[in-house]
């Protein structure tokens, strides 16, 4: 009888945390100082006038906190991360799910492999194949940015894509015009998922102001929480030395979240994020020991703000251009790492040069990492139970070859992970199966995707998405 293996639970590994309480403490010290000495820039002037109205230093543009003050927000921002909600966490069964970015201009041909500008047409396309991987725990749509539609309707086009070719179609993309944000909010309440929070993007170094703010003061009556985020790259706008650099994130966080929660009367919240920068490239860097390092070190230090403990890293950006063995070596290496630490969610499979590229032969590669990598973590079934008397199986092995035995072919799969995509045979039939590359059964397996894909919203939702789409058009074109 056929025995099945035992549920076991996964291998997983411990770290100390990279910066004690003290050291947090110091780091946070210094951004209140920095905030009172150094001051913000406010580029927007009601925001400037409500803080002068509240009491705190204006000289021009730049806005002065008095540390107190700062530090009631922040206590505020911690109550409201600890008092929210949150859903029970599932029994970790070792399971591991991916999720692409939104953010790329550009795709990877699957008929040339060539890198070329995302078209509408060519969206719908991977947005397509992204949807047929669903049941394989692979989401977020849509997977890039359209480039032939006027930049206003950028996010409207790609919600528009992902809802009328995807089953996930209600995932959120960031609005980036004021004019139509509006319309991406009544797209969302037809899916059935209306958007109730949006972030505030701080431009480094210590400034407020742009796009992200006027959007979200747009249509502030219909939101329930405000995020603010900034991006400090390490030696170029903020500090080399990661204790100096997440001072600065977080002295340009506090300052956004105090003027955001007076200009909206909003929760806000902020999470502190620093990023490695190459001075000979003059771009960050992702993918890199650096950044994984980064990743566990500002999780480490939220927790100071009352942010839970994060498992481990899950951001597989990267900046190989191509899926090559750049790619596939840096995505591997933070997957498994990540998932011996006990991540069990991966962001931007499939993006490639950060996030300016979507590659579906990466996604696919992305695909059999995550299963390479869920396999190893798994733990070891011994299988003692399976066979009686171990001393008479090993002497039958040994007379007649192991590969016959009932042990072997009822409990080979069980005990063997096989790859879908990546191959094991030897030289010979490699060489007389015509020397198959990888990464034209990739773009094989991608092209056969999208042309197999079936679903469609249904009509009366169709219709509105598309009411909603033209109004947008119309608003756009004056």
């Amino acid at each position: 009888m056929t025995r099945l293996p035992p549920t076991l639970p996964p291998v997983r590994f411990r770290r100390e945390p990279l910066i004690s309480a003290d050291e947090s403490a110091r780091i946070h010290e210094l951004a209140l100082s920095i905030l009172a000495d150094i001051g913000m820039q406010i580029h927007h002037d009601p925001a400037r006038e409500r803080l002068a109205a509240a009491g705190f230093r204006v000289n021009g543009e730049r806005v002065f906190f008095d540390a107190p003050v700062v530090e009631s927000y922040v206590d505020e921002m911690r109550r409201h991360i600890t008092e929210r909600p949150r859903a029970a966490e599932p029994a970790d069964d070792g399971q591991l799910s991916l999720s692409i970015s939104s953010y790329s201009l550009w795709v990877q041909d699957v008929k040339t492999g060539e890198v070329v500008p995302y078209t509408t047409d060519r969206l719908v396309e991977m947005t397509k194949l992204v949807d047929t991987l669903t049941d394989d725990r692979v989401y977020g749509v849509p997977p890039g940015i359209p480039v032939d539609v006027h930049p206003d309707l950028h996010p409207l086009a790609q919600y528009r894509i992902a809802a009328l070719n995807s089953r996930q179609g209600a995932s959120p993309v960031d609005p980036t015009s004021a004019a139509t944000v509006n319309h991406l909010f009544d797209m969302a309440e037809v899916l059935g998922s209306p958007i109730d929070g949006l972030p505030v993007y701080l431009p480094s170094p210590l400034r407020l102001g742009g796009e992200s703010l006027d959007v979200v003061l747009a249509c502030l009556d219909r939101l329930a929480h405000i995020s603010v985020s900034s991006m400090p790259s390490t030696g170029a706008n903020a500090p080399l030395h990661p204790f100096g650099a997440l001072a600065l994130a977080a002295a340009e966080l506090m300052g956004g979240l105090v003027t955001l929660r007076l200009l909206t009367g909003k929760p806000v919240t902020f999470h502190v994020d620093i990023f490695p920068f190459d001075l000979r490239a003059g771009s960050q860097i992702f993918g890199s020991p650096e950044n994984l390092r980064y990743q566990m070190l500002c999780a480490d230090f939220n927790r100071f703000y009352g942010w839970p403990a994060s498992r481990g890293p899950g951001n597989t950006h990267v900046m190989s251009k191509t899926p090559d063995s750049q790619a596939a070596a840096d995505k591997a290496a933070i997957m498994a790492w990540g998932a011996a630490l006990g991540q069990r969610h991966f962001g931007a499979a499939g993006t490639l040069s950060l996030d300016e590229i979507f590659s579906a032969e990466q996604l696919l590669v992305d695909i059999e990492i995550r299963d390479w990598v869920q396999a190893a973590i798994q733990g070891p079934w011994l299988g003692e139970e399976v066979v009686d008397d171990w001393l008479a199986e090993i002497r039958a092995g040994v007379a007649r070859s192991f590969v016959g035995l009932d042990s072997t072919l009822d409990h080979y799969r069980a005990q063997t992970w096989y790859p879908r995509r990546f191959e094991r045979g030897a030289i010979g039939r490699w060489m007389s199966t015509g020397r198959p590359e990888l990464s034209d059964r990739l773009r094989d397996e991608a092209r056969r995707r999208i042309a197999y894909h079936e679903f469609e919203l249904d009509a009366d939702r169709r219709r509105e998405i598309e009411r909603i789409y033209a109004a947008a058009q119309r608003a756009v074109d004056g």
